[in-house]
């Protein structure tokens, strides 16, 4: 029986829409080609896993972007308008917690950036069971120690769980741990699936 929902933050229940931001500034494609390839895919681990401060990070970051230092800048000055919380939710949250579930948080997220967004952008945070962030703990998904850290943290039992991200290698990860696992596609598709699992 599942017991214990866990999402995934950025791109499932908060939007990541770097790329809109960047075309605004003037970033070309080969310029948001690379910012995917070396920074997305590469670089922002660092950020995510906590290990550089955030100065020490965005200088890491910025070494892979000859020519676009100073846009990065700005890019990263104005990072929080690219997160926003989205409509379904908070209600989402709410409704799993009133159908008895217990709600938990597993994201890879720096840990400034989601201490200055998380009081203002993620009004769902009030209402879940527990969470554990990468930058506060050090470990990133999916390597497996992240998902560990939530069983022990929370005392879960994993064949309770099912797990909610947006990347296949992630929800992969926490089913070769024990986990249900969701690859969110977009709201509609992921909750038909999560009420098919729940009412197992």
């Amino acid at each position: 029986m599942i017991k214990n929902v866990i999402f995934d933050i950025g791109n499932v229940l908060v939007t990541f829409l770097w790329e809109d931001l960047a075309g605004e500034l003037g970033f070309d494609e080969d310029a948001i080609r690379i910012m995917n390839e070396r920074v997305i895919g590469d670089r922002w681990n660092e950020l995510d896993r906590g290990v550089m401060s955030e100065k020490e990070a965005v200088e890491y970051i910025k070494e892979a972007l000859p020519g676009l230092e100073d846009k990065f800048d700005v890019l990263w000055s104005r990072i929080g308008e690219v997160i926003e919380s989205y409509d379904y939710s908070e209600n989402w949250v709410c409704e799993l917690k009133q159908r008895g579930a217990n709600v938990y948080l597993l994201s890879n997220f720096p840990k400034d950036l989601f201490t200055r967004l998380s009081k203002t952008k993620m009004p769902f945070l009030p209402y879940v069971d527990g969470k554990v962030i990468s930058s506060f703990v050090q470990k990133i998904k999916p390597d497996p120690d992240i998902y560990e850290c939530l069983m022990d943290t929370y005392g879960l039992n994993p064949d309770e769980c099912v797990f909610i991200d947006d990347r296949k290698v992630n929800v992969d990860a926490a089913k070769a741990l024990g986990m249900h696992g969701i690859v969110f596609t977009s709201y509609e598709e992921a909750k038909k699936e999560l009420d098919g699992i729940l009412l197992q």
